[in-house]
């Protein structure tokens, strides 16, 4: 299989990044440095990015094991000290922990640990989370559709 390939480019003013990618445009912000509060931070996105990567690869999961109508609702929050970006060399700059929750909706309880673990294992997004040595609180649990 080739290798995938991602681009975004970026233009930036003041706190505020517009992000063009092939098909599509977002935008990042930090009120605190005088963005719109409409926006997103660059650290939101991060965590959005952690819990829809996450649902594609338990979408590809559940494809793989035939299972239909498999869906699940994600809450990620990151704890992070802001002096590590303010400059304090002793802070480190980054989420120290993070706390996910996810409920899941078409999966026997049986193979819930079994999907947790997959889903972990083949999301680039949480492995690079791991591989950063940052703290993943996970609570799966199975709820209905």
């Amino acid at each position: 299989m080739a290798t995938m390939n991602f681009q975004v480019t970026t233009v930036g003013e003041g706190a505020t990044g517009r992000h063009q990618t092939a098909n599509a445009e977002f935008w990042s912000t930090e009120t605190r440095l005088g963005g719109t509060p409409a926006q997103p931070t660059p650290l939101e996105l991060l965590l959005g990015s952690l819990t829809g990567c996450m649902n594609v690869i338990l979408q590809m999961v559940a494809g793989e094991k035939g299972w239909r109508h498999v869906s699940a609702k994600y809450s990620v929050k990151g704890e992070l000290d802001p002096r590590g970006m303010m400059g304090d060399p002793g802070i480190p700059p980054y989420f120290r922990r993070i706390e996910l929750k996810v409920w899941v909706s078409g999966v026997d309880r049986e193979q819930l640990n079994w999907v947790r673990d997959e889903v972990d294992r083949r999301c680039p997004v949480h492995r690079l989370f791991e591989q950063a040595q940052i703290s993943i609180d996970e609570l799966w649990e199975i709820t209905q559709s």
